[in-house]
């Protein structure tokens, strides 16, 4: 292997042109510890290739950036325990946070907000309008074109870590991958702006760092953004399908918008908007009709 050397567990080899210009390829050769985001043996800024035929970018400012090898894309916050995924297509995505979760697939959108007292609410954006209840809630409401009214709807349960299913499906993944993953790395870039914003290109997905640990992640021409800043603990996904945000401190908060729906949580008070209507329960989670 040429211009490769021994670090601890890892062969590593280093193709480096310029200051400006480099690129740092690991390829795993034993154990799964690529899971291990503080494992020491990793240098940050480095891309693994993983026993998953998968791609690992671990950043400073405990960050990670998984890729499969179908550009299926996951962002792991490890800090502010958040997690963003999308999958291979771009038709799900989820968005994992303190402040609640939220699952997109296709033209559905269910959304957990968490509740500091335990009466977390729910809410899902379908073709009818928007659904709601909380845990003490014996109802579900429905807010459609025709204002707010009770209703009988289920909810998926998001406890379970969604963004590893939306990241695997519908991807190629698995050891007969590895060779193709590390040839993507091969064809990768870096470079170093004068800002000192740090820059990846692997298999056309855009990875950025800024010096206070901002990590962007852009696919098909900045159709599909993905951002989380481990400094304030803030996040947010943008594709076709949705938008949504979500941040720490003075300003918490869970939003998510779908076309005419919203929904917009400050972590007390919870509501929901469709087609000039909007609906949730306030501080004291009564229901509050707007």
């Amino acid at each position: 292997m040429k211009n490769a050397y021994a670090y601890g567990k890892y062969i590593v080899t280093v193709a480096q042109t310029t200051p400006k210009l480099r690129r740092l390829v690991l390829v795993v050769l034993q154990q799964d510890s690529w899971r291990d985001h503080d494992n020491q043996d990793i240098v940050p800024g480095a891309a693994v290739v993983t026993p998953h035929g998968t791609i690992c970018l671990r950043l400073p400012h405990r960050v990670r950036v998984d890729l499969t090898i179908d550009r299926a894309v996951r962002i792991i916050n490890f800090k502010n325990n958040i997690v963003l995924s999308l999958n291979e297509s771009g038709s799900s995505a989820a968005l994992l946070h303190p402040n609640g979760r939220i699952y997109q697939y296709g033209s559905r959108v269910e959304i957990l907000a968490h509740d500091v007292q335990g009466n977390n609410k729910y809410a899902k954006m379908w073709y009818k309008g928007v659904s709601f209840t909380s845990d003490q809630c014996a109802l579900v409401y429905l807010v459609d074109a025709a204002g707010t009214r009770t209703t009988t709807d289920s909810f998926s349960d998001l406890s379970q870590d969604l963004s590893l299913s939306v990241y695997y499906n519908e991807s190629r993944h698995g050891a007969p991958y590895i060779q193709e993953a590390k040839a993507i790395l091969d064809e990768s870039q870096y470079w170093l702006s004068d800002e000192g914003i740090e820059n990846w290109i692997i298999n056309n997905v855009r990875v950025s760092q800024t010096p206070d640990g901002l990590v962007r992640v852009a696919r098909n021409s900045n159709k599909y953004l993905m951002r989380t800043s481990p400094t304030n603990g803030t996040a947010s996904l943008t594709t076709p399908f949705l938008h949504c945000t979500a941040s720490l401190g003075q300003t918490s908060h869970l939003f998510v918008r779908r076309g005419e729906r919203r929904m917009h949580f400050d972590c007390t008070s919870f509501i929901v908007r469709n087609a000039g209507h909007s609906a949730g329960f306030d501080e004291k989670n009564q229901l509050k009709v707007y």
